[in-house]
């Protein structure tokens, strides 16, 4: 793993090398990373909106509760109602009674982890920065990998990274399904508080939980494509990967298989910087798996299974560390796939789907899905159970307005997933 310097962040304004001085290593915290050091990074807005409508921090109508799928639901979020607690199923393992006063109810005052639209790659490196400074016995930091525009792909981990027991939330494969960034980033501070605080998970301290296992977040798996469809091509420092991107669109515009402008084919952008979409890359069925076949800013499979630096890198990681679970975050639907074909972790995976379901209402589906990191993971020989969570209902990138209703319906994830990890 690789662990590197603090250093200051940049404006994504031209393509001209960065402005501002890089920090030198010996002067950086222990275990600090560094944000983007390439020729431009991202740029401050005051158009805080992603979707045409509303934005800033009013939030849409709630989860969507009101979503059946034969497995029984409740109609919000834990902690939302005025019952002293609520049972949330578990398959055949039985309920878990998620209690009002469990951590993730708490009122934190010392949030640093602030959400905001389009929260970058930089926000992303500065606040877990911030994180490790603020509780450095409990905060690992390191990069799995580095990205073909020279992005690094962090990890952080929460608890005892000794621990047999560890779980992974990964998140924004997809470029523009950046909103579950921030989500990802709140739910590891959330942690941090609450075993700072004295919090509890259904009576047990999350202290003790975090002595007993790792949880593992990779908010941003694709930075170079979030950026990409964040700031525009200007935030991409390699010249062969500018032109590359600028042929894509035309071969795409030519092909018809876009009539939007260049700018908004950006924002749409699901690839990585190569064009490749990550989730059609894993080794699960992808030779049979029926894509364009060229590079474009959706879609297209890669040259063969892990041929990208993302989900080499991600495939590696899984591989060292031997992750209980892996819950995968993406946008948009209000729901959860838990299957796939040939599903080696049926009952596990249906059991996590079925938690998340019942806390926060969000449909349960299956899914025969080809190429995909879960796919991949519940399929091979050495198999691990995930499920994949679509958050938001408006076309993505979502409407960051609806950010304060996906914080209250997926605050308890990790601790749903913590505790049924734990009860193995």
């Amino acid at each position: 793993m690789k662990s590197s310097a603090v250093i200051a962040l940049t404006a994504c304004l031209t393509l001209a090398p960065a402005a501002f001085p890089v920090t030198a290593a010996s002067s950086a915290p222990a275990g600090a990373i560094t944000a983007y050091a390439g020729p431009a990074s991202e740029t401050k807005s005051a158009d805080s909106s992603s979707e045409t409508g509303a934005s800033g921090s009013g939030a849409v109508s709630g989860p969507a509760g009101n979503t059946s799928s034969g497995s029984g639901f409740v109609t919000g979020p834990a902690g939302s109602g005025n019952s002293a607690s609520q049972n949330v199923s578990a398959g055949d393992s039985g309920t878990q009674t998620l209690q009002d006063n469990n951590y993730y109810n708490a009122s934190y005052s010392d949030n640093l982890v602030k959400p905001v639209d389009r929260y970058s790659y930089d926000q992303m490196s500065a606040d877990m920065n911030a994180l490790k400074a603020k509780y450095p016995n409990l905060v690992t930091l390191s990069s799995i990998g580095t990205t073909a525009d020279g992005r690094q792909i962090y990890d952080i981990a929460i608890g005892n990274t000794g621990a047999r027991r560890k779980i992974l939330f990964q998140g924004a494969m997809h470029a523009r399904e950046y909103i579950v960034v921030p989500l990802l980033m709140r739910q590891a501070e959330n942690l941090l508080q609450g075993a700072a605080n004295g919090g509890t998970l259904n009576g047990t301290p999350v202290s003790s939980l975090l002595q007993n296992m790792c949880i593992h977040f990779i908010p941003m798996t694709n930075p170079d494509g979030v950026s990409l469809s964040q700031w525009g091509l200007g935030c991409i420092g390699s010249e062969e990967l500018r032109n590359g991107i600028q042929q894509m669109y035309a071969q795409d515009h030519a092909a018809g298989g876009t009539q939007v402008s260049f700018e908004e084919y950006l924002r749409r952008w699901k690839s990585n910087a190569r064009g490749v979409d990550l989730n059609h890359n894993f080794d699960a069925g992808w030779a049979e798996k029926k894509t364009v076949e060229h590079p474009s800013n959706q879609g297209y499979k890669g040259t063969g299974p892990l041929s990208e630096a993302e989900s080499k890198a991600l495939a590696d990681f899984i591989d060292r560390e031997g992750f209980r679970a892996v819950i995968n975050y993406h946008a948009m639907g209000d729901v959860i796939y838990w299957d796939t074909e040939n599903n080696k972790e049926t009952a596990v995976s249906l059991e996590f789907a079925n938690l998340v379901h019942n806390a926060n209402g969000y449909a349960i589906q299956s899914c025969d899905g080809v190429a995909g990191l879960k796919d991949w993971l519940q399929r091979r020989a050495n198999s691990i159970p995930g499920i994949t969570i679509e958050v938001g209902q408006s076309s993505a990138p979502v409407n960051f307005g609806e950010f304060p209703t996906l914080w209250e319906q997926n605050k308890m994830v990790p601790g749903l997933i913590a505790q049924s990890v734990m009860s193995r």
